[in-house]
């Protein structure tokens, strides 16, 4: 009768302690919502650069090292953009004057036929893009600012996790209604899902960029190289992509009358990068993290929509391992012991 008198406000004080802890990770949950990309981010960093640290590590002090590796992903990430600014930037104003110089020959005098009003609508278009593009550098500072928030948070979370994830993990594990085996299972899928999502990102826009860049070549285009290098960093710029890139040479090759490029851009540059990304992601992400080329594209443009450019590996990672997690799970259930 007394260990039921005792049993039951031990049960119940239990019960309420696991509400009070879930009740408080949902409140910790929204109110870190806004800057979730950023520890996401942080995360994903770590599985990419902890080999490197770890080796660094064994040669200088651990703290030099985190310093060290994360001055590295900061260089990764904001060497091309620096590079893409300050060359595009260099040639902006040349841009502007071939458009300006095609709108004034195009609004005063169009040709006859078919070919005048293609080129009347071209000249047309190029207007409103040079009406268009100001509000669109607006709306890109302003992501660019949260953008910057998220990736400090990311790159802070890096120098922390680098010195704290191998002691952190276990404690952590403990917490997870899964047989060690099973967590352990987790950690290593998370960090091959990872590795695969980066490589065919990755790989997907370099392939992407060679290709816009021989379009460029093909069309008689100058600095192709360049070209194809800046269509290499813009196709990791959600929706639009490195039409940034190809959308303007084809519309000048269209003012032009050269109609043999045009079509050589609208191949290299329209109809083989679509291609060419959902192959060779969905092939690098299959083999290196074993994930089916579905989860891939799927997760991407879930992703893209919700968190940005992060959301090309955020969402796929995520998708694929909520997958994980139900395979893990069902092995527990039936007693097996995940491999």
């Amino acid at each position: 009768m007394r260990e039921t008198e005792t049993g039951e406000p031990g049960a119940f004080a239990a019960r309420s302690v696991r509400l009070l802890v879930i009740g408080a990770a949902i409140l910790v949950a929204i109110a870190v919502g806004p800057v979730a990309v950023g520890l996401a981010s942080a995360v994903v960093l770590y599985e990419l650069f902890a080999r490197p640290y770890a080796r660094l590590a064994r040669r200088v002090p651990p703290g030099f090292a985190a310093l060290i590796t994360v001055s590295a992903a900061l260089g990764v990430v904001v060497g091309p953009l620096a590079w893409l600014g300050f060359h595009v930037s260099k040639r902006l104003p040349a841009v502007v004057a071939t458009v300006t110089a095609f709108r004034a020959q195009h609004t005063d005098s169009l040709g006859t036929g078919i070919t005048g009003r293609l080129q009347g609508q071209v000249a047309a278009a190029a207007t409103g893009a040079a009406d268009w593009l100001p509000g669109v550098f607006s709306s890109l500072a302003r992501n660019t600012a949260w953008a910057f928030v998220n990736w400090s948070i990311a790159l802070l979370g890096l120098y922390y996790l680098l010195g704290s994830a191998s002691s952190s993990w276990p404690r952590f594990a403990r917490l997870l209604p899964l047989s060690p085996a099973g967590a352990e299972t987790l950690r290593t899928r998370f960090r091959d899902i990872t590795q695969g999502m980066v490589a065919g990102t990755l790989l997907s826009a370099a392939v992407q960029g060679a290709a816009i860049g021989t379009g460029f070549w093909v069309a008689g285009l100058p600095d192709p190289l360049f070209w194809g290098a800046c269509a290499a960093i813009t196709t990791l710029v959600p929706v639009v992509g490195n039409a940034l890139v190809s959308v303007p040479a084809l519309l000048l090759l269209i003012l032009r009358e050269d109609y043999k490029g045009a079509i050589a851009i609208l191949v290299f540059a329209g109809l083989l990068p679509p291609v060419i990304d959902r192959v060779v992601r969905a092939t690098v992400s299959r083999r290196v993290g074993r994930v089916h080329p579905m989860i891939t594209v799927v997760g991407a443009l879930v992703g893209v929509g919700i968190a940005g450019v992060a959301g090309l590996i955020l969402g796929p990672v995520t998708l694929a391992m909520f997958f994980v997690l139900l395979d893990v799970y069902d092995k527990e259930q039936v007693g097996e012991q995940p491999s």
